[in-house]
């Protein structure tokens, strides 16, 4: 049976799917219906979390809500490229239908507890230069980074947890649109190899002539395609840049490109490993 404070957290869910960073209500259900185990262990550390429950239950949930997104985003992949492989030319141009891509314009988060207001100079003062390179990084793979190694990260970085995670949550939210647009690319990327490879089948097994000479055009087309997409997908860079890491922590953007720099360089080389090993 769900504990009361699960079953408050359902309702105001429900009542609020948006500031949670759900789109709908039907995707909450689902969310829930997935991760209960997982949302059950989130209250048990937010009881913990006696100063920071409300800003900890609401960025964990958006975890959540991420999760669902990407489960229901690859579930649309498989879907669209079964009807891309049987689909026209002219239908390929057209954007996918992604729930991963459903525009969100409304500010819920306005007056969402938060403990980012704290100057982030109080916990930087108190890093050394490892450990600082190792907070930019962290940021600059905000959208790689999941719940469990933020954990062990704000662990290793000595700075409360609930902070990292909204820090995180904030680059993420800044970058949301070129998020959007990057997932686009990749599932566009993923339906036209799917696509190339049933129109490589389709060449093999067809008996008629004329049948084999339109496959062969239409894959010839879709190989030009796939390698263009390649390139544009070469070409991105990083969501989350330099500047805004310095503008998120408030410091110069020069400590940023240097950090990253030498971070980047020294593991490169495997000197610093040891270094970096020994701040967890």
């Amino acid at each position: 049976m769900d504990s009361k404070n699960y079953l408050d957290l359902v309702r105001h869910m429900y009542a609020h799917p948006k500031l949670y960073g759900f789109f709908n209500k039907d995707e909450l259900s689902d969310a829930l219906h997935h991760f209960h185990g997982r949302i059950e262990g989130i209250l048990e550390r937010a009881d913990k979390e006696s100063r920071t429950r409300e800003a900890y239950l609401l960025s964990s949930m958006r975890f959540v809500a991420k999760s669902m997104h990407r489960r229901n985003s690859s579930t649309n992949l498989w879907q669209n490229a079964y009807l891309l492989s049987y689909a026209s030319e002219d239908f390929l141009s057209e954007a996918l239908a992604d729930a991963f891509m459903e525009e969100d314009t409304s500010d819920t988060t306005a007056d969402a507890p938060s403990i980012i207001s704290l100057n982030p100079q109080i916990f930087l003062k108190k890093l050394n230069p490892e450990r600082k390179r190792f907070l930019y990084l962290v940021i600059k793979c905000a959208w790689e980074i999941d719940e469990e190694i933020l954990k062990k990260c704000s662990s290793t970085l000595g700075m409360p947890e609930q902070y990292l995670f909204s820090l995180v949550e904030l680059a993420r939210r800044r970058t949301e649109g070129e998020r959007k647009r990057v997932c686009a690319l990749d599932s566009k990327l993923n339906s036209t190899w799917i696509r190339l490879r049933v129109l490589e089948l389709r060449l093999e097994s067809s008996l008629l002539p004329n049948e084999k000479e339109c496959v062969a055009r239409s894959l010839e087309r879709c190989r030009q395609r796939y390698v263009r997409l390649l390139e544009k997908r070469r070409r991105r860079r990083s969501l989350v840049s330099n500047e805004l890491i310095s503008e998120l922590l408030g410091v110069p953007k020069g400590s940023v490109d240097s950090g990253l720099y030498y971070l980047r360089k020294n593991l490169d080389s495997g000197r610093a490993l040891a270094v970096y090993r020994k701040l967890g």
